[in-house]
């Protein structure tokens, strides 16, 4: 008891805080992606200096960062070693990994599937260690299934954040690629942007469809980095695109050719 009330209380609320304050909070926000809260605190222990607070985060963003939430390690443990791998020890493989999805009700190719394991940042899909898990659980603050199906919208609400979503972008195509390969096949790439840039991207039929008939060739994380920049950038007929003063790589400005020649 008296130690969950104490630490409730020293969380900064942001609701008390002055109209001007809310503003700069913003600000810091969208230079530095923390959270309104951690905005608010380094704010307040930087007397409301922007410069001088922006300075103090990006020297040691860790001092700032939020208690986690309260869980229990035992639960999280007891998770794992329900789904952990019969004959590799400390980690969850593939049949895991399945029964897992099968308790929080989400299909292993749902996007939430690559968001929950953004959150835990594993460095396999196919394959989680103990500390991933427990270190990765602990900071999104679930230890039963239960709690992480309620706290999967507001893994995807993070992904709001242009910043946050960006870091998840590049994250889903080092997930997708095979083992020891350094890009990504076209029909993998295909089906792994229609899944993470629906909604995002007015253009991506048209460029799968350019890809997979006209370029035909594997993606490397440089093509995918930039044709996010390129899907947020380009509107909807595609006239803000100025092939001549931009570096986008051959297969972008390929592709703009190509629409251009068909309108």
């Amino acid at each position: 008891g008296r130690r969950g009330s104490m630490s409730k209380q020293s969380r900064r609320d942001t609701s008390n805080l002055t109209p001007d304050q809310v503003v700069m909070c913003s600000q810091f926000t969208e230079f530095t992606g923390a959270s309104q809260e951690v905005a608010a605190m380094c704010m307040g222990r930087n007397h409301w200096n922007i410069e001088v607070a922006m300075g103090a985060f990006f020297d040691n963003p860790a001092a700032f960062a939020p208690p986690p939430p309260e869980v229990d390690t035992g639960a999280i443990m007891s998770m794992f070693k329900k789904y952990k791998d019969e004959d590799e020890e400390d980690c969850i493989g593939i049949d895991g990994i399945l029964q897992f999805c099968s308790d929080i009700d989400i299909s292993p190719d749902d996007v939430r599937m690559l968001v929950f394991t953004f959150n835990l940042q594993v460095k396999s899909q196919i394959k989680w260690t103990q500390m991933e898990w427990v270190t990765g659980m602990t900071r999104i603050g679930c230890d039963s299934a239960e709690k992480v199906k309620s706290k999967m919208i507001s893994l995807q609400a993070d992904l709001v954040d242009p910043a946050r979503f960006k870091q998840f972008y590049g994250f889903a195509f080092d997930m997708s690629r095979a083992d020891g390969q350094k890009v990504l096949e076209l029909d993998t790439a295909v089906q792994v942007w229609r899944m993470v840039l629906k909604d995002k991207f007015h253009h991506l039929d048209a460029w799968c469809e350019f890809l997979e008939k006209e370029y035909k060739k594997s993606i490397t994380k440089d093509t995918w980095m930039l044709t996010y920049d390129f899907a947020v950038q380009s509107n909807a007929d595609m006239t803000n695109i100025d092939l001549d003063s931009s570096a986008w790589p051959v297969v972008i400005d390929e592709f703009v050719e190509h629409y251009r020649a068909q309108k």
